[in-house]
């Protein structure tokens, strides 16, 4: 339950779509992939950027046995994700529906010192085995960059903003009759590099590094 994410037509029309949606610390460009390793399982997944319009992109997550695309906006205030489960997954026994989303996930000017949050009311379905899940769920992130440090990862050595964030998950899960209040508070750290992107995440004892950056 924890939350353990085209080639361009005309190379003009691309330009000025990606420089309205391109973030200095979380980049937007068409095609570049990110290859992260975790240290849950020593596996690696990738992160590719595509279909960047002047107002938004599709990033497809790959991993070993599944792989979702996950859908941002950007404007002048940065960057969001609509819905907090994305569309396009495959591999997943998910179905959820988003029917409030709150505030960005990454502003567009980040530095130290720098707070905001954002968050999600969403229902759905989930299928485990033969189980059919029902649940009603709110959640609510608060964030805030708490420093500028140098991070070594696989990837190299970056001097990075250091985010820390805590996730509150309140609501319900109905499951073979029963309904199963959900209670949850998930606290995690971030590491953003300028012109990278993340490239580094801890969380529930849970890292990830950056491996590679493919522009």
């Amino acid at each position: 339950m924890r939350s353990v994410l085209g080639i361009l037509a005309l190379v003009v029309l691309g330009t000025a779509a990606w420089a309205r949606c391109d973030h200095p610390f979380y980049p937007v460009r068409e095609g570049w992939v990110w290859t992260y390793r975790s240290s849950l399982d020593n596996s690696t997944y990738t992160i590719q950027t595509l279909e960047v319009k002047t107002e938004s992109f599709i990033q497809r997550f790959t991993f070993s046995s599944f792989g979702f695309d996950s859908r941002w906006t950007c404007d002048a205030k940065g960057l969001t994700q609509p819905e907090f489960t994305q569309s396009g997954q495959t591999g997943l026994q998910m179905k959820f529906k988003t029917r409030k989303a709150t505030g960005v996930v990454l502003p567009q000017n980040l530095r130290v010192g720098s707070s905001w949050n954002y968050g999600y009311e969403v229902s759905g379905e989930a299928q485990q085995g033969n189980q059919t899940i029902q649940m009603e769920q709110t959640l609510n992130t608060t964030n805030k960059v708490v420093g500028q440090e140098s991070v070594s990862v696989p990837a190299g050595r970056f001097t990075a903003l250091k985010v820390e964030s805590t996730q509150i998950t309140r609501g319900t899960m109905k499951m073979g009759g029963r309904s199963i209040p959900l209670n949850l508070t998930v606290k995690s750290t971030s590491w953003y590099a300028p012109s990278v992107g993340l490239v580094k995440g801890q969380s529930e004892g849970v890292v990830i590094e950056l491996v590679s950056l493919k522009r």
